[in-house]
C-alpha cells in the first residue's frame, strides 16, 4: 500500500468530524419531566458527544404528545436526515403500529437504530393513601378506581385495559395526560388513584412515597421481582396472549434512532459512538446513582426483536382488535 493512498483511507472519519464540529446534535424524547425514559436518555446525552467525532454538544428536546407518537412521527417524517437528530424512543411506540392506529406514520422497521440502553419492565402502581394493598383489593373495590393514562398505545394505557378487561381490575381509564410526569402531578392532586409506566419510572415515584406497586409485566425490574405478574393474572388464554405481545417491546427497552435517509457513513459513526458510551464506566456510574440499569443492546438486535414483533399474524391480530 501506497502511503499516498492513506489520506484517503482516513478521510471518512476526517469527513464526520469536520461535519459534527461545532454542531449540536439533539436527542428528541416523546416525554417532559420525571421518569426513567427522560433520565436516561439526559445521562445518555452527557456522554455521547465525547465518542462522536467532533465532539459535538449533545442536548435533549422533550416533546410530549400522544404517548411518544408525536416525537417519532416528527423524527421519522420532519427531521432532517442529516445525524443531528436522534429519537429516544419508548419502544411500545410498536404496538402502535401493529394496532394501526391513526395517529402513526412511521414504520419502526425503517429507523436505523443505533441500539439500546437495556430492557425495561413495566408496572402498575396506586398512590399510597389509599387502603388497596394488593390487586385482589382492586378486584373488589366497590367503586372504579381513577387510572391517569397518555393515551391509547402507551404503557400508561394499554397496561392497566388489559388489567381491566382480562383480569377484573376496577378501572376507570382517564387518557390525555400529555406525559407520564403530568400523570404523576395528577397523583399528587389526588385527580387520580393509579398510574402504569416503566418500571423504573414507577419505582422513582416509589421511592418518594407518592405511590405503592401492585402488579408487574413480564420483564422484572430490580426490586419488583416479587409482584404478581399480569399474565399470571388474566382469567383467559386471550388475555395472556395479548398480554405477552405487549410485554415484548419492553425487551427492546430505551432505544435510540435516526430517521430512514440519514447517510450510512453517520449511521455507522453514531453506533460506534453509541457503543462505546455503554461501556463507559462514567456513563454506568451515572446509570446507577439514578437508580437506572444499562446494558448495551445492538442496532441488529433491536431491529431483529421489532420485526419479530410486527409479524404477528391475521389471526392474532384479530382478536387483538
Amino acid at each position: 500500500m501506497s502511503f499516498s493512498m492513506m489520506p484517503m483511507i482516513a478521510s471518512p472519519a476526517r469527513a464526520q468530524a469536520n461535519f459534527y464540529e461545532g454542531k449540536t446534535v439533539t436527542l428528541v424524547i416523546g416525554a417532559k419531566g420525571a421518569g426513567s425514559l427522560i433520565a436516561a436518555t439526559q445521562i445518555v446525552a452527557h456522554h455521547l458527544g465525547k465518542y462522536i467525532p467532533g465532539k459535538p454538544t449533545v442536548i435533549v428536546q422533550e416533546m410530549p404528545g400522544a404517548a411518544h407518537l408525536l416525537a417519532t412521527n416528527h423524527v421519522f417524517n420532519v427531521a432532517k436526515p442529516d445525524g443531528l437528530t436522534i429519537l429516544a424512543s419508548n419502544p411500545n411506540v410498536a404496538i402502535a403500529q401493529l394496532a394501526k392506529l391513526e395517529q402513526v406514520r412511521f414504520d419502526v422497521r425503517k429507523f436505523h437504530w443505533l441500539g439500546s440502553t437495556g430492557a425495561d419492565g413495566v408496572a402498575l402502581s396506586i398512590r399510597t393513601d389509599l387502603p388497596y394493598k394488593n390487586f385482589d383489593d382492586i378486584r373488589k373495590a366497590d367503586h372504579d378506581l381513577i387510572v391517569g393514562t397518555t393515551g391509547p398505545g402507551s404503557n400508561a394505557h394499554d397496561f392497566p385495559l388489559l388489567l381491566k378487561e382480562f383480569a377484573g381490575a376496577k378501572f376507570k381509564l382517564v387518557s390525555g395526560y400529555p406525559s407520564n410526569g403530568d400523570v404523576q402531578l395528577a397523583l399528587q392532586r389526588k385527580e387520580v388513584d393509579c398510574w402504569a409506566a416503566l418500571a423504573t419510572t414507577i419505582k422513582l415515584a416509589v421511592d418518594q412515597g407518592i405511590v405503592r406497586p401492585i402488579v408487574r409485566g413480564r420483564v422484572a425490574t430490580p426490586g419488583f421481582e416479587n409482584l404478581p405478574v399480569d399474565e399470571e393474572l388474566a382469567t383467559s388464554p386471550l388475555g395472556k396472549a395479548i398480554m405477552g405481545i405487549k410485554a415484548a417491546p419492553l425487551a427492546i427497552g430505551r432505544a435510540f434512532a435516526v430517521p430512514p435517509p440519514t447517510p450510512a457513513d453517520r449511521v455507522a459513526i453514531l453506533r460506534e459512538a453509541f457503543a462505546k458510551v455503554l461501556k463507559d464506566p462514567e456513563f454506568l456510574a451515572e446509570g446507577k446513582k439514578a437508580k437506572i440499569d444499562f446494558n448495551y443492546i445492538s442496532a441488529e438486535q433491536v431491529l431483529k426483536d421489532f420485526t419479530a414483533l410486527l409479524n404477528q399474524t391475521p389471526e392474532t391480530l384479530k382478536e387483538m382488535g
